[in-house]
């Protein structure tokens, strides 16, 4: 599901054979030496009444509505920076350690990623071979399931799912039970998927974007139906309710040199062991893209 752009030699790009949701993917994918087309791309902060009224989108503040996938909403600017700041220093310094899980612990122990590591004091330190971390109800992504086996979901992440519940007021009882966090490189894309897995399939996925700008597509409940392509910025939450709670969607496409402030406004400092600082963190999301999921498994008399 999670892959990295491979390079097309500046062959043209093929579009014979494929469905409307295949289609839209490719579409907005990198390829090197071939201008990508952002002209259907939907960004919210562009749009005239009059365009988002042709488009079915109702602006309310900063909260957006689509009729089509019914139930996608988009807040900008959810989170301000020092909010995100906040956020990510702990994906990057804390979830990524047990008890929770990362894609690394399917890999044999004696494996060596060493070189995927990244310790710098002007950058960050990191290892990019991390793809996602899972917290909350432990995904079994082999039989696409949820066994029993849970840790806590942090408070702060807990919070700001519940901000997001209480701001939009989608249901009275909302609790982030199962999380996954996303760790993209700018070249990096999600492939077309469904979140089928949850017993619960009513209540919304939150959805917070940090760092690079990406593309979200989302369709219907099959590819045949062409999705829509939405631009999520740093700071932004998406919303996946109703319907839409159970419709395609992926990312096919980061874009590169989009995170906003482009200077770093924190004090810089060495980093302390491996531990990455505001400084650092600015600057791994400035060459990066964090996603952090928010999703019920289980309806309350459901739980286990």
């Amino acid at each position: 599901m999670y892959q990295k752009i491979k390079k097309n030699k500046q062959k043209p790009i093929q579009y014979q054979n494929l469905n409307p949701f295949k289609e839209t993917e490719k579409k907005y994918k990198f390829y090197a030496g071939i201008q990508t087309d952002f002209s259907e791309l939907i960004d919210v902060t562009n749009l005239t009444e009059q365009q988002m009224q042709e488009q079915g989108i109702h602006k309310n503040g900063s909260v957006y509505r689509f009729d089509y996938p019914q139930g996608v909403i988009q807040v900008k600017n959810f989170l301000n920076l020092n909010d995100q700041i906040r956020i990510c220093k702990l994906c990057m310094n804390e979830y990524i350690n047990q008890p929770y899980r990362t894609n690394l612990f399917i890999y044999k122990e004696e494996e060596n990623f060493d070189k995927f590591i990244v310790h710098d004091d002007n950058r960050y330190h990191f290892n990019n071979k991390i793809r996602w971390a899972n917290v909350g109800y432990q995904y079994d992504w082999n039989n696409r399931h949820y066994p029993q086996e849970k840790t806590q979901v942090p408070d702060p992440i807990q919070e700001i799912s519940q901000r997001a519940n209480n701001f939009l007021q989608l249901q009275n009882h909302y609790q982030s039970e199962s999380v996954i966090i996303n760790f993209y490189q700018s070249h990096d894309y999600m492939t077309g998927h469904l979140d089928d897995a949850e017993l619960d399939q009513d209540s919304p996925i939150y959805s917070f974007s940090f760092g690079l700008s990406s593309v979200f597509v989302i369709g219907g409940p099959t590819k045949d139906e062409k999705p829509i392509a939405i631009k999520l910025d740093s700071g932004d939450l998406l919303v996946m309710s109703g319907h839409a709670r159970r419709c395609y969607h992926g990312v096919p496409r980061v874009i590169a040199n989009s995170f906003q402030p482009k200077e770093n406004p924190f004090e810089q400092t060495q980093l302390n062991g491996n531990f990455n600082s505001d400084f650092h963190v600015f600057n791994y999301l400035s060459e990066h893209r964090i996603n952090i999921n928010t999703r019920q498994v289980y309806k309350p008399q459901q739980e286990q």
